[in-house]
């Protein structure tokens, strides 16, 4: 997913490593929750804040004063572990709030969706060319790449908010969703899994350059379709009776592994994929198990601007480097400390966004729904009363 740094400091890397994965494990066992999918709220948080720290430093890292230590880009990039936790959590919210009796309804379904992605996104990709045109940096697109980039086809999503090539794989999960959940819970679920297992052997086998091709066959795919098993287990009432604990644990050892050895050493499925799996399980396990603490429960709004954090930091640190041509300290700076003081920007731009546009198209486009409990309650009382904003 990421180029290798090559050589860095090992001994240095990997004790900071320590340091901060610990950190990491702690957080997250503060995030679990009982009734309202806090966890997976504020797991979407630091997934789209994690997005955003990698960009801001890789920006200034480009163009302002060199990273202080070798290895300092190379942490940072961790952050890109926000797309696979995106996925998982993506695949596990379709389960989890989706209706199979007495029947599941694809165009309801599909609008609902259309209604959750475009929008804002429209909105934010008119923010990014005014604010390109205003600081004299247009972008050089023509009408062709820049309709492709608003509908999110494949070979021009990015062209003008560079992260959204995501959406174009959330788009394409929840079509192939919508074509074949009609079938009923679990054998919609085990029809798409094996569908996209499919088409992932296809891809390593015969490399497509298509762009459409390239990411209909991309081993990303399966990391919705783990969300989907999560979600599965959840609405059947097999979430495992212990081991969440275990899970993180499991997922933040891989994840320091890729950090020390480097992210390509391994497929991304697994250096990726395997990992925020687990983290994704292990959260939501201990969410069935325990309660959560009063601060959790707080900053679980975090999570409702996570999509709309998602969409705008680009255009935030594209503003800070434009400001540096003016005030040139902020060049001068360590990228590190620049991302970290970018970042609460990011956040407090992104929620005025959420509060003041998207939350309000959502309630007149997307009237919110129950989310569906599971049938069973299971282990502990993990039975969802209602649902969490961003579930819709």
């Amino acid at each position: 997913m990421l180029a290798h740094m090559g050589t860095v400091a090992r001994f240095p890397l990997t004790s900071l490593t320590c340091v901060l994965l610990r950190q990491l494990y702690r957080t997250l066992q503060m995030l679990t929750s009982s009734k309202t999918l806090h966890s997976i709220q504020v797991l979407r948080a630091i997934a789209a804040l994690l997005v955003a720290l990698f960009h801001a430093q890789q920006a200034f890292a480009k163009v302002g004063t060199p990273p202080a230590v070798a290895w300092e880009s190379h942490l940072f990039a961790f952050g890109a572990v926000g797309v696979p936790i995106f996925f998982v959590i993506s695949g596990f919210i379709m389960i989890v709030t989706s209706r199979f009796e007495p029947e599941f309804r694809p165009y309801a379904f599909v609008k609902r969706r259309l209604m959750r992605i475009y929008p804002i996104y429209w909105i934010c990709a008119a923010a990014y060319l005014a604010a390109h045109w205003l600081i004299a940096e247009p972008y050089s697109i023509g009408l062709s790449e820049a309709l492709g980039a608003m509908f999110l086809l494949p070979a021009d999503a990015p062209a003008i908010i560079g992260p959204a090539w995501t959406l174009s794989y959330e788009m394409f999960f929840y079509l192939c969703f919508a074509a074949v959940m009609p079938l009923g819970l679990s054998p919609g679920f085990w029809t798409l899994g094996s569908i996209f297992l499919g088409l992932v052997v296809v891809g390593a086998l015969l490399e497509p350059q298509s762009p459409a091709l390239h990411l209909a066959t991309n081993s990303l795919l399966l990391e919705f379709i783990a969300g989907m098993g999560i979600g599965w287990l959840y609405r059947h009432g097999r979430l495992p009776r212990s081991g969440g604990t275990v899970q993180i644990v499991l997922a933040v050892i891989l994840y320091g592994l890729g950090i020390v050895f480097g992210y390509d050493a391994l497929p991304s499925v697994i250096a990726w994929g395997i990992p925020s799996t687990l983290l994704v399980l292990g959260v939501v396990c201990l969410e069935a198990q325990q309660g959560t603490s009063a601060a959790v429960r707080r900053i679980g709004w975090l999570g409702d601007s996570s999509y709309a954090l998602y969409l705008i930091h680009i255009l935030v640190i594209t503003l800070a480097l434009k400001l540096a041509d003016f005030y040139q300290p902020l060049l001068a700076m360590e990228p590190a400390l620049v991302a970290f003081l970018l970042a609460p920007v990011c956040v407090l731009i992104a929620e005025i966004l959420h509060r003041g546009l998207e939350r309000p198209l959502l309630q007149v486009l997307n009237p919110r729904r129950a989310l569906v409990p599971p049938h069973q309650a299971g282990h502990g009382d993990h039975r969802l009363d209602r649902k969490p904003k961003e579930f819709v």
